[in-house]
């Protein structure tokens, strides 16, 4: 207490100003809390998953590229190792076969065998539990397929092979690979045996896969270009050992391949915690603005005395230093939990090793600078603009007449309200009250705009996103896809496939891949695009239904014609409606002329032949590597039954499956991963929600006292406390209205712009627009909700004043 008297009158003031208003005092303080939070909580989030991401990744010595191609021996290997500017290459060879998992459902696994794991010098496969290496017949599984199969180390897995024959794997260990996607994106399960196992699989002893770094020199920067030409005289190299190569995979030095992905939903998150941020701003300045005009008399006394405007100027702008401060001492802590939470998380998602709980000082300054230095900075006008009131001026300050509207809007708002019969007195007055403070209204309706327009803007991102994908998987007309090892006749597909119960119709395609060259002579194999793969459907086909965007479908007449997607024209610009196209396929040089651009469907790099010629020009007349079947049924679970029918079919006449994929399944593991930044966005958006109530909670709040002389009037007129409670209810509903008003104009054109940079960052190209009128719904209903939660406190107060307490108020 002695200390306490010991400050000066100003200093006492503030902190009577701190402790005199508690609920004031939370309200600020939450709201900046929450914009600090959230600019913490994304930067820091940001700090970690760069530092975690890359040293997961680094530490697997990844591949600057990979080569897929039909199986090989390991001379290739040392010829791809030997190339100029090659640093190391490792072969492995991939199984891709089904697995029971523990709930006995059939899933989609990779089995990798790699011949030496003591030698592993590319994307190096580390253990993390169990034995080390694989033992003849056992298994490796990597961490993220754990939970996908729903088993443990010390248990067994049974897999099928691509000749139907059932085998038990025992899981001797678990193993971390950091350069394999999580089992979440790709919707396949990891494990990892010798090459002695190969044999029980029904596989030959051979690889199909290169991985090989580049010397450093090769380097230029990120770019990808250095490493996409070695991968081509890579490629050439497999092929001269009369192998078919399927795709080259490129990896942009340094950079993890979901780093984009990462980094796009980082900066989402930032633009969102900036907003939060300001939203959190723009109520401090209602806040202050609203305590000045409330203790203007008190302005008043301090200059009679003496005071210095400069003076009133640095006491008030104390007050919002200390809460900034009792902000950061709130948000900091919390800001580093959620950051670790939220890195936790993405871990998992992305597979990679989180480094825990870190709060870096560049964090802490950053929080420092958003928590204190800018709402000081913002809130020097209000100040400076309210203390430059007159001695005169404040001490005869009523409160009421201060707000009494003179302008044309207010004139305008009476004759329109006197017009209004059918509505109560309370009604009406609450409806007159919205627009007396318009500076303050105009802030509240800021942060409430702003945080709604996200709100809805953030639904048609999720509507735009679906869209997307279902407008993308409208090019699939088949729900299931088999794919073979070899090809085969297609009449003898297509009739062992029409045999099973619950197909209604079969078409068997030619599949193979290629590189589209400049020109057919021998050095444009080197300047080659990566790859492509080449379709040759029926051209009649109903399974598919390409968007031709330029030039025409395929013909039956037609012989040499192609169709490309635009995924293609992004490595080939060349290839213009009319012009020639060399493709390379194996040692095979075809010339095609293209008739056709169809728009991609998140497909990759795709291009169109006529079935007839084509499997006719690649020596396997009649034959084809896959099928597509539609089922009777539109039920997903009837189609993934039907798919685990017609591959067991398969394997019991000798045809030999390389994969079996189900459409519904795979639209579904696609928007699953679209929810992740749903969420996220939608986290971010209920903050924003929650500064605008606290936004108007505050509002309502500085209403009640500013009008405490006005609620006495009315309670010695008669007025009940719901009466008054009603006031200030109906009052607040109508901000939240008129918020949701401003909002919904305003979510059309940011919905659009920001569905359209999401696509961009995401998917390479702008979505489909959707506009989300859920979300419309949703906002409105959430606004009203807010606007009645956040007055009932305020409403509560004011209809407990007593005639007593507001005539002796000041």
């Amino acid at each position: 207490m002695l200390k306490y008297r010991l400050l000066s009158p100003r200093w006492r003031k503030v902190l009577a100003d701190l402790w005199g208003n508690k609920l004031r005092t939370l309200l600020v303080v939450l709201s900046i809390s929450v914009g600090v939070f959230a600019v913490g909580m994304v930067y820091s989030s940001y700090l970690m998953f760069e530092r975690d991401l890359d040293l997961s990744w680094k530490s697997a010595a990844p591949a600057s590229a990979s080569l897929y191609a039909d199986p090989f021996d390991e001379e290739l290997v040392d010829s791809i190792r030997s190339l100029r500017g090659v640093k190391e290459a490792e072969g492995r060879r991939n199984v891709d076969l089904r697995v029971r998992t523990a709930a006995g459902e059939w899933r989609q696994m990779y089995l990798t065998a790699i011949p030496d794991y003591s030698e592993q010098k590319v994307n190096i496969i580390k253990s993390q539990t169990g034995a080390w290496p694989p033992g003849d017949g056992d298994v490796l599984l990597e961490r993220s397929s754990l939970a996908e199969l729903g088993v443990a180390q010390g248990g067994s897995i049974q897999v099928e092979t691509a000749d139907g024959h059932k085998r038990n794997l025992k899981i001797t260990g678990v193993v971390y690979d950091p350069s394999q996607l999580p089992s979440l994106f790709s919707g396949r399960s990891y494990g990892y045996i010798n090459m002695d196992t190969l044999e029980k699989l029904d596989v030959e002893r051979q690889l199909d896969q290169v991985n090989f770094v580049v010397e450093p020199w090769v380097l230029s920067g990120k770019e990808t270009a250095p490493i996409e030409a070695v991968g081509r005289r890579a490629w050439s190299k497999l092929e001269q050992g009369n192998t078919t190569v399927f795709w080259l995979q490129v990896n942009k030095p340094g950079e993890h391949p979901l780093q984009s992905v990462i980094n796009a939903l980082v900066m989402l998150l930032t633009v969102l915690g900036v907003l939060s941020l300001l939203l959190g701003t723009f109520l401090l300045v209602n806040t202050v603005s609203a305590i000045l005009t409330q203790q203007v008399r008190q302005i008043g006394i301090m200059k009679a005395i003496g005071a210095r405007r400069d003076q009133i100027l640095r006491m008030y702008l104390f007050l919002v230093g200390v809460y900034g401060v009792l902000a950061l001492i709130v948000a900091a802590p919390l800001g580093a939990l959620a950051a670790s939470a939220v890195t936790g998380f993405m871990a998992q998602v992305f597979n990679f090793n989180s480094g825990g709980l870190e709060l870096p000082p560049k964090v802490l300054l950053l929080e420092a600078t958003a928590a204190i230095v800018v709402p000081v900075l913002a809130a020097i006008w209000p100040i400076w603009h309210n203390t430059g009131v007159t001695v005169r001026e404040a001490v005869s300050d009523h409160g009421i007449g201060s707000v009494i509207g003179k302008s044309r809007l207010d004139k305008w708002i009476d004759k329109l309200l006197a017009r209004i019969n059918l509505l109560s007195r309370p009604v009406l007055l609450s409806l007159r009250n919205t627009f007396r403070r318009k500076w303050r209204l105009a802030l509240t309706l800021l942060t409430l705009t702003v945080a709604g327009t996200v709100f809805m803007a953030v639904f048609s991102i999720r509507a735009s996103l679906y869209s997307t994908l279902d407008d993308a998987l409208d090019y699939f007309r088949y729900d299931v896809s088999v794919g073979f090892t070899q090809n085969y006749r297609a009449t003898r597909i297509e009739h062992e496939i029409l045999k099973i119960p619950g197909v209604r119709a079969a078409e068997s395609w030619g599949f193979t891949s290629g590189r589209i060259l400049r020109n057919e002579r021998k050095e444009s194999e080197d300047e080659a695009s990566k790859n492509v793969f080449i379709l040759a459907p029926p051209v009649s086909t109903k399974m598919i239904q390409p968007k031709i965007i330029e030039g025409r479908w395929l013909l039956a007449e037609d012989e040499s014609a192609l169709v490309v997607n635009t995924e293609t024209l992004k490595d080939n610009p060349q290839l213009t409606v009319g012009s020639m196209a060399v493709i390379k396929i194996g040692n095979r040089k075809l010339r095609f002329t293209v008739v056709g651009i169809a728009k991609s469907t998140l497909t990759g790099p795709i291009v169109y032949a006529p079935y007839p010629w084509f499997t006719g020009a690649i020596q396997e007349a009649g034959g084809a590597r896959s099928v597509q079947i539609v089922a009777q049924s539109t039920n997903p679970r009837d189609q993934i039954d039907l798919g685990r029918k017609i591959e067991e079919h398969l394997k019991k006449n000798n045809l030999r499956i390389q994969n079996v994929d189900i459409t519904w399944e795979q639209k579904q593991r696609i928007r699953s991963q679209f929810d992740i930044l749903i969420v996220f966005l939608l986290i971010m958006a209920v903050l924003l929600a929650f500064v605008g109530a606290l936004g108007l909670m505050g509002t309502m709040g500085i209403n009640v006292l500013e009008r405490t002389r006005e609620i006495g009037i009315m309670r010695a007129i008669g007025a009940s406390s719901m009466a008054i409670a009603k006031v200030f209810i109906v009052e607040a509903l109508c901000i939240g209205v008129l918020s949701w008003l401003l909002g919904v104009i305003l979510a059309l054109p940011i919905a659009a712009l920001l569905s359209y940079q999401v696509g961009v960052m995401f998917l390479q190209s702008p979505l489909e627009f959707s506009f989300s009128f859920l979300g419309v719904g949703i906002w409105l209903v959430l606004s009203a909700l807010l606007a009645v939660v956040a007055s009932l406190l305020p409403a509560r107060k004011a209809a407990k004043l007593s005639v007593r307490e507001v005539l002796g108020y000041e």
